[in-house]
């Protein structure tokens, strides 16, 4: 049985493979902190749930803080370039929603190094929990309702189905 044969076949095998395995490794990092919280959410939780569809070539990280006490971020998201993130267990209230975008993000610092811009929305957004009763013939039912709100970030087309205004470091950092 020749075994140097067989070992010549397996190490080119694997210099082949190998390259395969680290672009996918890479490749997989990158997406992997999509849908991911930077810091655990604060205040109260709900049922309530924001979308965001992020079509920028960039990365994102998106801030909710209540209109009422805006010291406080109430959810620190990341949304990875061209994907769509969720933010769910959002308390019922009114939220502003401000965003960085950039490149090479750094989790001690929680920003970007490069290629930064930082972005607050106009819009507040309002989320909502309501329960009805229904009486039928079977007994009452109760449903809950609450909000799924929807936010788009557009490259192409400016900046989506909402309009923001540009922020410095400062702002975007100062709501913690």
């Amino acid at each position: 049985m020749n075994t140097s044969g067989n070992w010549k076949n397996k190490r080119m095998v694997l210099q082949l493979i190998l390259p395969l395995v680290v672009l996918s490794l890479v490749a997989l990092n990158s997406c992997s902190m999509n849908g991911k919280y930077i810091e655990q959410p604060k205040g109260p939780r709900g049922l309530c749930s924001l979308v965001i569809n992020n079509n920028y070539d960039h990365d994102i990280v998106v801030k909710l803080y209540d209109v009422k006490n805006p010291n406080v971020t109430l959810h620190f998201f990341y949304v990875s370039s061209k994907s769509t993130a969720t933010i769910a267990g959002i308390a019922p209230g009114n939220l502003m929603m401000r965003y960085s975008k950039g490149s090479d993000w750094d989790s001690k610092q929680k920003m970007f190094l490069h290629d930064r811009s930082n972005y607050e929305s106009d819009q507040i957004f309002k989320f909502e929990e309501t329960e009805t009763e229904t009486k039928t013939s079977d007994g009452i039912y109760k449903e809950r309702h609450y909000s799924v709100q929807q936010y788009t970030l557009n490259a192409s087309s400016g900046e989506g189905n909402a309009t923001v205004s540009p922020i410095d470091d400062k702002e975007f950092n100062d709501k913690k």
